[in-house]
This record gives C-alpha cells, structure tokens and sequence, in this order.
C-alpha cells in the first residue's frame, strides 16, 4: 500500500498531478463537511421521569435556580404555580423534596426577591424590611431596622464577593418616595440613597471595588403628560460599608427598550446586562453596547462567553467571548422549541425553561460537553480530517527522502 502512494506522489511520476488534485479536492471536501456541523448537538426537550422533577408536573415556573455542587445534577430551588396553588421548595435527589414553606402558603405570593446560591442556601423576601434565609433546611429571618422607623420591600439583594468577612450587600428597595437603594453590613442597613420618583430600580449585581451595577426605568413625559415614555436606566453604586447611605450615579446611557431581562455577574469585575434590543458589558468605569437582540441569555463561566436565544422557532443561537468580543453563530440541532423564560448553566449542562407553541410547560437539555469532543460529528471530522492530512503529508516526505538517498547512492 505504501508503495501505491509513493508511485502516486513521484515527482515525475504522470501521477503526480492526479496525487496534488486529490490532496485538495480533500481539502475542501473536508473542510465544507467541518463547516457543516457547525450545530449544537446533544439537544434534549423533556426531563427524564425516573427523576421526578417537582416542575415536570404541569407547573409554571416563577423561580428556579440549580445548585451545581449538590452530588445530583438536578438539584435546584423553585418557586412553582398551576390551577392549585403555588409552590416555594427545593430539591435535591428525584426522592427528596422539601416545602420550604407549606403549599400554597400566603407568603409565597408576597415574595419579592428569591435566590439561591451553588450550595443550595435561599435568600428571599416575603415581608417588609425582613430578608429570609433557607440553609440545611432551616428557615432564619433577619428583620431590618434603620433607626427612622422605615418601612421598605426589597427587591434585590447583590452582596461583595471580594470580602466574605464584611458579607456587605446592597439592597434596592420600594418605599415610599420612590425606589431605594441601601447598604447592609455587619452595623446593620443603612438609610436609604435619595429616591428618584422618576426611577424603577428592578435589579442589581456586584462588580468590584465596592462598586455595584443596578438597572431600572426611567419614567418621562414629553408633551403629553397622560402618555409617559420610558427608557431603560442604569446606575454605578458605590459602598464599602458603614452607616452612610451607598452613592448613587446614574448612568448618562438611557437606552430604548421594554427592560433589562438579564443581568448577571461575571469574572474580572464585569456584569452583562440584556434588553429585547441590546446588550450590554458593564465595568465600574463604563458600559459598552452591542447591537444584538435577545430574549434571554446566559454566562458560561468556564469558557467566559455568552449565549443569546431567540424567540420560539429559531434556528440558530449566537455566543459572544467576552475577552475577544467575537460573535460566533451557532445552528441548532433543530428549530428551539420553547419560548425561553429562565436559561441556566449547571456545571457542563445548560437548561432551558420555556413554553412550547402549545403554551405548556417544558425544559429543553444541552450537554456542553459535547461540541468539540469526539463523540461529536465535527470532533470526529476534526479528527479523521488531520489524521489523513498528516498521513498524506508524511508520505509525500517520506517519498522525497528516500528519492534524495536514492540520489546520493547514484
């Protein structure tokens, strides 16, 4: 065989060209069947019902967050609703879950902020100036005084995760004159920042340096005061602790849009935020806009990119790296399948909670181990395509020595 492709590669063999034409017509074939598997695989719409998911049982989702270092995969907190009542648990094996109030319970539908962390501890809000945490199954509530006797609903809780220590937070609160923010540290919560009655303050995240990022609407009135516009608003807040109120400077960037749908904190002192129209990366000194419109997205923190989804029915996704700034498209197995509500990355899985064209209920799976494997199809065309590419390359070498020796020897 080896003396085949030797004849076919000699220089003044006839061969010679017909050897070259092949090598590329290789080339390109191989690289054209690449392309073609430029498509997320490893897609799965539904739940396995050995697991026994509390949500795969007609339920709308409010809340959901998993738990990544929880020993099974499927661990997560939720809060859930349908024809009998609401839900408020966590689950953390297909045969343990556990109401983290009783079903149906009044204070599930006054919550206002609900939480969950990769271990599996809840932080929410139910009741004015009190902040709820689940830990090991055990319920604890911190109640809040200022001092002036105020009364607020939180809204969001973003703490600095650069000092465990201090475990200082910022809250953004609804009181009256408008939508606060206030710090709490190991001195208690503070008074809250001037509300701008102008302002809705509906979520936050922290960046570092003492610096949070919070998003909201800005309410105004043109000509006509019975038809109000409104844009999409964001702040830098600064606190490091203490008894001050956090400072609070609102952005110069208003932007058009319904609201933000997704802020999410990421590494290197970076949030991203998304609207129907933009998204934005946010720093403590800036905020750089991009032109790409979503219905929800989600960080991978592994790889630092972005993944943006569509509506109900799109074909492909598009990822951003947040280190080079390059978007990449990629094609889906098959069209998306449910509107998506809530996106999630649990370790090497993405989850994503939607509803289907029927308006039911689903989860749709994607394995994040698979693309590039070679348990994939472009892994093994990435594969089989270098592995011949070196063989006719050492050939040809190998051809070329042996005619020099064969030279020399003459």
């Amino acid at each position: 065989m080896a003396s085949g492709w030797r004849k076919l590669l000699e220089e003044e063999s006839e061969h010679q060209w017909l050897a070259l034409g092949l090598f590329l017509t290789f080339v390109v074939v191989g690289g054209f069947l690449i392309g073609g598997t430029r498509n997320l695989e490893g897609m799965v719409l539904g739940v396995d019902s050995n697991e026994n998911f509390a949500f795969d049982e007609g339920y709308h989702i409010i809340e959901i967050d998993y738990h990544a270092n929880s020993d099974w995969d499927g661990a997560h907190s939720a809060i859930l609703l349908n024809g009998s009542g609401m839900k408020m648990y966590q689950q953390f094996s297909s045969e343990d879950v556990n109401d983290i109030v009783p079903f149906n319970d009044d204070l599930i539908s006054d919550v206002t902020f609900f939480e969950s962390d990769e271990d599996g501890t809840v932080i929410y809000s139910a009741a004015k100036n009190t902040i709820s945490t689940v830990a090991n199954g055990m319920v604890s509530d911190q109640v809040l005084d200022d001092g002036m006797d105020s009364s607020f609903t939180i809204r969001g809780v973003a703490k600095d995760t650069s000092d465990t220590t201090l475990n200082n937070r910022v809250l953004i609160t609804s009181e009256d004159g408008g939508s606060g923010v206030r710090g709490l540290g190991m001195s208690g919560v503070t008074v809250s920042s001037l509300p701008d009655p102008s302002v809705i303050w509906n979520d936050l995240a922290y960046l570092e340096d003492n610096v949070y990022i919070a998003t909201g609407i800005f309410t105004y009135h043109d000509d006509n005061p019975a038809l109000p516009g409104s844009k999409i608003v964001f702040a830098h807040i600064t606190w490091s602790g203490g008894s001050n109120a956090p400072q609070v400077t609102i952005s110069p960037t208003m932007r058009d849009g319904s609201e933000v749908h997704s802020l999410i904190s990421m590494k290197d002192g970076l949030a991203a935020a998304a609207s129907n129209k933009e998204v934005y990366i946010i720093s403590k000194d800036s905020i750089e806009i991009k032109n790409i419109s979503t219905t929800a997205m989600v960080y991978e923190p592994c790889e630092h990119r972005l993944w943006f989804f569509g509506q109900l029915g799109s074909d492909s996704i598009l990822r951003l790296n947040v280190d080079s700034g390059e978007e990449s498209t990629k094609n889906l197995q098959y069209a998306l399948p449910l509107q998506p509500t809530f996106v999630i990355v649990d370790g090497d899985s993405l989850y994503i909670h939607g509803y289907d064209e029927k308006g039911e209920p689903d989860r749709l799976s994607l394995d994040l181990t698979l693309e590039g494997s070679m348990s994939s199809g472009r892994g093994f065309l990435n594969f089989l395509f270098i592995f011949a590419g070196v063989l006719m390359l050492g050939t040809q070498l190998y051809t070329i020595i042996d005619r020099s020796l064969l030279q020399k020897k003459r």
